[in-house]
């Protein structure tokens, strides 16, 4: 996925929210980097790794979060804004990858190194971009109270 398209999304985000959404962009692009260098390939999924990733955040900002495990390493997180009177907005997304044959790649697919203005990794478009796009949308919104 294209470092300048993440980058536009949050953009147009941040544009919409107060200014401390500024740095959002940034820690995202960081965000994103952290999250493809952990393996959850499928088979096995290990997602309660990603579990690890999304709960050390939300510690930090203040979130309350729920985990749980169907299965030894199958974890699942989830958090809750409190909302008004409008309906409610659900962000879901899945953390485990499918497997990257290295032959096929012209760098590591677990780098998330930045190359040539884009960002390398397996998982950049399905899934874990958009996961960290939900993020940064989450946390914009629990910053702007």
């Amino acid at each position: 996925m294209p470092l300048r398209f993440c980058l536009s999304l949050l953009a147009l985000l941040a544009s919409v929210m107060p200014s401390h959404a500024q740095s959002i962009d940034d820690e995202a692009v960081a965000w994103l980097q952290e999250y493809i260098r952990i393996d959850t390939i499928n088979p096995p999924g290990n997602e309660s790794r990603a579990v690890d990733f999304y709960a050390r955040i939300f510690t930090a900002e203040g979130i309350s979060f729920q985990t749980a495990e169907s299965a030894p390493g199958r974890g699942n997180i989830w958090a809750r804004l409190e909302g008004g009177d409008e309906p409610a907005l659900i962000l879901l997304q899945h953390t485990d990858v499918v497997p990257a044959d290295p032959k096929f790649w012209t760098t590591d697919p677990l780098s998330g190194d930045i190359r040539d203005g884009y960002l390398w990794g397996r998982g950049t478009l399905d899934m874990k971009g958009t996961g960290i796009s939900q993020l940064a949308t989450f946390l914009s919104l629990h910053r702007s109270g």
